[in-house]
């Protein structure tokens, strides 16, 4: 998976990526001299391709992403808005990565995929949130076996970029949001005081960890072409490779304080049951692959286009349908109400080889 970072689709998966890496140096026998320069660890050594999970010479993992600071917290809600699964070829040539929108519905909760997380979440009677079921949906959907997950919490985002000093962003198109929810105002009265407006002009601009996760979460510009889930998605594309770079530049590697920094934010908001063994395994994959070639497919009600991978796979139900079916609510569903052009889709991208002109 930590081959992945340049071009992942939702923050919260590079993030994982890049803590994960700042926790390897920040852990190899206690010094930052011996993680540079010695790049195959004694574990990752003993631990080859064959223990790694994988269906078919394919390494699946699903990554939800939080509502919240992270994985325990209490503060916000428990919905995943983050549904992605990364799919990785065993010859480190054809990546695959797959989102899923928070909207697609579910008949067996009556609920948008994104609640299925915490659906049976009742904490007083000892009932737990369920990565499981989540898991089974989406392999469901999908028609792929998921091996690993991942939960990040979105203060992960903000804390990486904190502890690299801030970020520059190339900003497409001005946009003002008057919609941006404030942290711990959920619930307030009034309504209006749940939100703040946030701003971004034009050009090169300086970010911080918080305006760089406004930058990346804001859904409500008044400006169509940054309104909405995908143009966010594209943004937090952007901020991704800029993070990426940063924190794999010498700068920050060479910098102790920094990498503790970045292995603080992983450990307060990532759970996983990646083995640390796995990790470094996937992490010493990470300097010997160039030039990866990544497929990125978002599942979305777009007009289908060829160029955007995964477009025309769902649709929005008409208005009379919503409140018949679906409680009045927006929801996607699958295009002809069936998963198997989705599951053709996917498994055309995850088993073809580079002599085919969709895996160029």
């Amino acid at each position: 998976m930590f081959k992945l970072g340049p071009v992942l689709k939702y923050f919260f998966l590079l993030i994982f990526i890049v803590s994960i890496i700042a926790s390897i140096l920040f852990f190899k026998n206690g010094g930052l001299a011996a993680a540079l320069f010695k790049p195959v660890s004694v574990v990752s050594k003993v631990f080859t391709a064959q223990d790694i999970k994988s269906t078919d010479g394919r390494t699946n993992i699903l990554v939800l992403g939080l509502d919240q600071r992270s994985p325990g917290s209490t503060q916000g809600g428990v919905l995943t808005d983050t549904i992605m699964v990364v799919s990785i070829g065993d010859n480190n040539s054809n990546t695959v990565m797959v989102s899923i929108p928070r909207d697609l519905w579910v008949d067996e909760i009556d609920e948008k995929i994104n609640a299925l997380y915490a659906w049976n979440y009742f904490p007083y009677e000892g009932r737990g949130r369920d990565v499981k079921k989540v898991q089974e949906k989406v392999e469901e959907i999908l028609g792929i076996p998921i091996h690993y997950t991942a939960l990040v919490g979105f203060s992960a985002f903000k804390d990486a970029i904190t502890a690299v000093d801030g970020l520059d962003i190339e900003v497409d198109e001005a946009f003002v949001d008057h919609l941006y929810p404030v942290e711990g105002m959920e619930n307030a009265i009034p309504e209006s005081s749940r939100y703040m407006t946030v701003r971004f002009e034009k050009g090169m601009q300086t970010m911080d960890g918080e305006k760089a996760l406004q930058y990346a979460r804001s859904r409500h510009s008044e400006n169509f072409n940054e309104a909405g889930d995908f143009a966010r998605a594209r943004r937090q594309q952007k901020v991704l490779v800029a993070l990426k770079d940063e924190i794999l530049s010498s700068e920050t590697l060479l910098n102790p304080s920094k990498i503790s920094e970045l292995y603080e934010a992983y450990k307060q908001n990532v759970e996983t049951d990646i083995s640390l063994s796995e990790i470094l395994y996937f992490y010493d994959m990470v300097g010997s692959t160039k030039n990866l070639n990544v497929k990125k497919i978002v599942l979305s009600n777009e007009l289908k286009n060829p160029n955007i991978l995964g477009s025309g796979m769902l649709e929005s139900p008409t208005e009379e349908e919503r409140e018949q079916f679906y409680s009045g609510k927006y929801v996607l569903v699958p295009t002809g109400r069936t998963f198997e052009a989705i599951k053709t889709l996917v498994r055309s991208y995850l088993f073809c080889d580079d002599s085919q002109a969709e895996c160029k």
